[in-house]
């Protein structure tokens, strides 16, 4: 078939002027997408929002933005609107999914923008971190540990492979029995058993506030009735925790950084 397109490279062939968009149409357009996407936006944020106070002035402002972006947006189109359609999105406003799609279906018949802040609205309840921070209990506790890395343990810095539930599980002789007790935001996990044949003990604490998990800290080990201190305690923990690690680099307990580190200080101030 021969395709004539002479009209394309004619002189005078003029290309069709684009429909001119109207006054803030474009700016409307992407200021819904901005709320669409909000709750998005809010759960990658929690990485920064360390505890309940920085959680909770998140969350506020999230919401209070995908409001804010109704209500705005509103104010910005009622000037294309008639009287009754204006009125039919004001008490929509409350709901924003519900506006975005009454809203959308007015002005160019779709609706799917809407179903899209509604499903991601519920992953933000679903997963923000005061919904998880409800299923974090006495029983949830000892299953984190037990699959969680011995670095999450405020007493040690580097990295290793090690599991702290494996970890315990070669340590102890036999098995061992798990108690968690909360007091307050404090959650304590108490691993007893025998160890080289005499009566043995790990404690391990963690502060959860409700939202996140402040710290994470094995403060205690018992042998044959005796409590570990001070560098004792120290060697018991690496001896636990990372033992004959071969794949750990740069693993050590953080009361050898704060050694280091005054070791240092002291060297400096003697060359001063």
């Amino acid at each position: 078939m021969d395709l004539n397109i002479d009209f394309l490279t004619s002189k005078n062939y003029t290309r069709p002027a684009r429909k001119p968009v109207a006054k803030g149409e474009r700016s409307a357009e992407g200021g819904m997408w901005c709320v669409t996407v909000m709750p998005v936006a809010g759960l990658f944020m929690e990485l920064f929002a360390s505890n309940f106070i920085t959680g909770a002035v998140l969350w506020a402002l999230v919401i209070f933005l995908i409001w804010f972006g109704c209500f705005a947006d509103l104010r910005q189109i009622s000037g294309e609107l008639d009287e009754a359609s204006a009125a039919r999105l004001r008490p929509l406003r409350m709901i924003p999914p519900a506006y975005i799609c009454v809203r959308d279906k007015m002005r160019t018949g779709e609706y799917y923008r809407g179903i899209v802040l509604g499903i991601l609205m519920a992953a933000a309840i679903v997963g923000n971190g005061f919904t998880q921070g409800l299923m974090v209990n006495e029983k949830s506790i000892p299953e984190k540990l037990k699959k969680s890395s011995v670095v999450s343990l405020s007493n040690f810095n580097g990295s290793s492979d090690n599991i702290i539930g494996e970890q315990l599980d070669s340590w102890f002789d036999g098995g061992y029995d798990t108690e968690c007790t909360k007091s307050g935001t404090l959650f304590s996990t108490v691993y007893s058993g025998k160890h080289g044949g005499k009566s043995a003990s790990v404690t391990i604490e963690i502060v959860h506030d409700g939202y996140a998990y402040r710290s994470i800290k094995a403060t205690d080990v018992t042998i044959d009735g005796k409590k570990q201190e001070d560098d004792e305690l120290r060697d018991t923990l690496k001896e636990i925790f990372i033992g004959d690690d071969e794949n750990g680099t740069s693993v050590t307990t953080a009361g050898e950084d704060s050694t280091e580190s005054s070791g240092k200080s002291e060297t400096s101030e003697k060359d001063g």
